[in-house]
């Protein structure tokens, strides 16, 4: 039988997946990328003799021995000769003079909390549970929810038990609102703020303390721009085709089905079916047309619920070695202005010759620096990363001398290159208000366009991007009625840390 032609649109993580996958599975596969490389968000690029590392600090499922390393392992991302490091602790966070550390080891941190305030170790205790519950997060690999049948869905959800109440109690639980129940004024500070963002659900960050204590979330050799090549490299050996500088038009819909793409330069390219991996919001705003959009994604269109997930991202260059600082630091900061907005918390990332500044950005600072002409934008970039030097040498040990500013990065930046609805790096941000997102991967009205992007499932994000590629394949092969093989060479073995924290 000839074989059936698949188009993907876009050559990030999640559409480098589907491919992998649909080749496996016996499918011809195109990828039309519209830059010179592949990987998505998943990037770096070089200033100054620096590769600035534009993704990822850590890496959902690098632990052996959990549910996501065999998909990481079979699309390339890593192997046995991977060299992953395993980070000590979350971040520091500054206040004031003192540094407090949020450890990944869970003993460290209780002893950490205990001994900043031993008069809340009620709640302490409660934190510290909420994350060991948490190492029982599961994300369904084999096939997306909506697929399963009842027996399947019964034992997915056996499997999530342990998780339960910990989910129930915090995913309506601001930040803010777990900081305000701590006596201790710098408890109360660290929890509002140990995210980018107040008004996150406290959801976020169990889960991404549960990932760490269990050192399922480490740093990966090469940083995210290698990780997408050994990915692209992977699918290209496969027999996999991909054209780069290629960028998509619109999907070509006739009645209600997809006989392929144009793109930009006018070319049709035929396909049997078409997977859509870029951003949601660019897919159906200008890929399909937003009348394709179902119930769950226009929900998210609700600014007061689903806040963006965007940032300002700046890279210094240090001009002297660097020994003070290394890994997440966070310093609180005088006020910084953006627009009629202002930020009062610098996350840096610390390297050996260099260090990149995450400024969080909501939908009111997108939208002011949209609004600038050309001019006022860089006279903005200029002024912000003067802002944040100066900040920064107050609130910390650096000097003036030891660093210069090599990259402004901002929302508009990251759309730009890759679509990103404002330049949004994950999906929106979870708060009290918002419901789960959990969205399907196909469109009823439209027979073969299938949906992969980190869009899919909240928290967004690598993890999510390589699942819903991996989902997407699976749909495709239930669209043309044959069964899924899966090749994955190493079979899932979940896996939780089991050790619990002696509290006082």
């Amino acid at each position: 039988m000839d074989k059936k032609k698949v188009v993907i649109v876009g050559a990030g993580v999640s559409g480098l997946t589907a491919g992998i996958y649909a080749l496996d599975n016996g499918f011809e596969v195109e990828i039309y990328e519209k830059n010179p490389v592949a990987g998505g968000l998943c990037t770096g690029w070089k200033r100054e003799g620096i590769f600035i590392d534009g993704c990822a600090h850590w890496i959902v499922g690098t632990n052996p021995r959990s549910d996501l390393y065999p998909v990481w392992y079979h699309i390339g991302g890593v192997n046995e000769n991977t060299k992953v490091h395993d980070n000590e602790y979350f971040c520091k966070y500054h206040i004031g003079n003192d540094v407090f550390t949020i450890y990944s080891n869970l003993d460290k941190f209780y002893e950490e909390l205990y001994q900043i305030s031993p008069a809340d170790n009620k709640i302490i205790k409660k934190v510290i549970k909420h994350i060991e519950n948490y190492q029982y997060t599961r994300v369904p690999l084999s096939k997306p929810i909506e697929m399963m049948n009842i027996f399947e869905l019964i034992k997915f959800g056996i499997k999530l038990l342990p998780l339960l109440s910990s989910y129930v109690s915090s995913r309506h639980e601001s930040l803010e609102e777990l900081g305000n129940k701590f006596k201790d004024k710098r408890l109360k500070e660290l929890f509002t703020n140990v995210l980018d963002n107040p008004k996150y659900n406290c959801h976020s960050f169990y889960y991404t303390m549960g990932t760490l204590s269990k050192n399922d979330a480490g740093t990966i050799e090469g940083g995210s721009f290698e990780l997408s090549k050994r990915i692209k490299e992977k699918y290209i050996s496969l027999g996999g085709k991909l054209f780069l500088n290629s960028p998509v038009k619109k999907i070509v819909i006739n009645g209600d089905k997809a006989s392929g793409i144009e793109l930009e330069n006018g070319k049709i390219v035929e396909a049997d079916y078409v997977i859509a991996a870029a951003d949601i919001y660019h897919t159906f705003n200008k890929l399909i047309g937003n009348e394709y959009m179902s119930k769950d994604y226009k929900k998210m269109q609700n600014k007061d619920a689903y806040r963006l997930n965007s940032c300002f991202f700046l890279s210094y260059k240090f001009d002297k070695e660097n020994t003070k600082y290394d890994g997440t630091e966070i310093f609180n900061v005088d006020d910084i202005k953006i627009g009629n907005s202002t930020r009062n918390q610098l996350r840096i990332r610390f390297y050996k010759d260099y260090f990149s500044v995450m400024i969080h950005a909501d939908y009111e600072e997108s939208e002011y620096i949209y609004s600038l002409s050309k001019e006022e934008y860089i006279e903005f970039k200029n002024t912000l990363a003067k802002q944040v030097k100066e900040k920064l040498i107050k609130a910390s040990n650096l000097k003036a001398e030891d660093f210069h500013i090599i990259d402004v990065a901002t929302p508009k930046t990251y759309e730009r290159y890759t679509n990103a609805n404002q330049g949004s790096y994950m999906t929106y941000v979870s708060t009290k208000n918002s419901h789960g997102l959990l969205n399907s991967n196909h469109n009823k009205k439209l027979k073969n366009i299938i949906f992969a992007s980190q869009w899919i499932m909240a928290p967004g994000g690598l993890p999510i991007a390589i699942m819903s590629g991996k989902h997407a394949a699976v749909r495709l092969c239930k669209l043309n009625k044959q069964k899924f093989i899966n090749k994955e060479e190493k079979k899932a073995n979940f896996y939780t840390c089991k050790h619990k924290v002696k509290f006082h």
